[in-house]
């Protein structure tokens, strides 16, 4: 029930974080708003408010923001209209609207950041790896497990030399449950590679310093990391796709995540946030890289590019919806 709850209140922040930048950006530029929607059609119901209709749609993969003129103006609107039009704004408004989702993806991971390293996440030892035959290895002890108890290596290093000669008891957290295993070291080692996690807690300004670096230095890595993606699946190396996380795949870390506390959730909050500002700023046709790659070479060229990106668009929204469903199947197939 909590991971249901906590992934309703992501889905909610994240996708309606991203559009509500698209959306303000627009308002506050002059132009006129049609629909503000969550999901993509069909549409299950909606409500207007002003001259915007808020609208909840089927497929909860994302969200929308119409803005009038995006598609073109036909040539009898009238001339407050052709004013407030997408179509008929400088290419400068056009780059920020396009750019604003982007930004406040990049404004919530960087506040879920802040808020990391302001709460501080308790000091841990992580597995990240196990030796054949060992006897963490026999115990059932994986990559991944956390072993509790221990604020330090060196702690959990003398514990068990100490008790070369008898058997050593170590509480493990692993697949969401906390439990207790009993082995016997061999030469004053278990037979694990293990590394300290954990986040001191930081006053607020160092908090926000160390929140800015980070969210920096991780918006390049996903960058990097999402376009040698894209670029693999053009090169035809559909098993990229294994690399990759979808909805149910985020349910099944935000589970286990939100048995470690809060500070990890938030730390998940940013990576999912600051990965979507990641993946949108990518030159793809749908995406708000490739809406703004458009927006470049119509200043170049001036005429002739809206129908080709029309179909461009189109076809790649249909490309990454099919994606988004190739990978949550992928998932389901990997829950069992």
């Amino acid at each position: 029930m909590i991971t249901a709850v906590l992934a309703l209140a992501f889905i909610v922040v994240l996708v309606l974080g991203h559009e509500f930048g698209h959306f303000l950006a627009a308002k506050l530029s002059g132009m006129r708003v049609d629909e503000f929607g969550f999901g993509f059609p069909p549409r299950l119901f909606s409500k207007k408010k002003g001259e915007t209709v808020y609208s909840f749609n089927l497929l909860p993969f994302g969200g929308f923001v119409k803005i009038y003129g995006e598609e073109g103006v036909p040539s009898s609107a009238a001339q407050k209209d052709r004013e407030r039009s997408y179509y008929f704004q400088p290419a400068y408004k056009k780059a920020i609207v396009l750019l604003a989702g982007v930004i406040m993806n990049l404004l919530i991971g960087w506040a879920a950041l802040v808020a990391v390293f302001s709460v501080g996440i308790p000091q841990n030892i992580v597995v990240t790896g196990v030796i054949s035959n060992s006897p963490a290895a026999l115990a059932g002890i994986k990559a991944g497990d956390q072993i509790l108890g221990f604020s330090q290596t060196s702690d959990l290093i003398n514990y068990v030399s100490r008790n070369d000669n008898g058997n050593v008891s170590l509480k493990i957290m692993t697949n969401d449950a906390e439990k207790t295993i009993s082995l016997k070291p061999q030469n004053g080692r278990i037979g694990v590679y293990i590394s300290q996690g954990g986040i001191p807690k930081e006053g607020f300004w160092q908090s926000m310093k160390n929140a800015s670096v980070g969210a920096l230095n991780m918006f390049g890595f996903i960058f990097e990391s999402v376009y040698k993606i894209f670029a693999g699946l053009f090169a035809g190396h559909y098993g990229v796709v294994n690399e990759v996380t979808g909805p149910v795949g985020i349910y099944n870390i935000l589970s286990f995540s939100s048995t470690l506390g809060a500070g990890y959730v938030l730390e998940l909050l940013a990576l999912i946030s600051i990965n979507l500002a990641a993946i949108n700023v990518i030159p793809f046709p749908a995406l708000d890289g490739g809406r703004l790659l458009f927006l470049a070479l119509g200043k170049i060229f001036r005429k002739g590019l809206e129908k080709v990106e029309a179909v461009a668009n189109a076809v790649g929204f249909a490309l990454l919806v099919a994606l988004m469903f190739a990978i949550t199947f992928k998932d389901v197939i990997n829950l069992h």
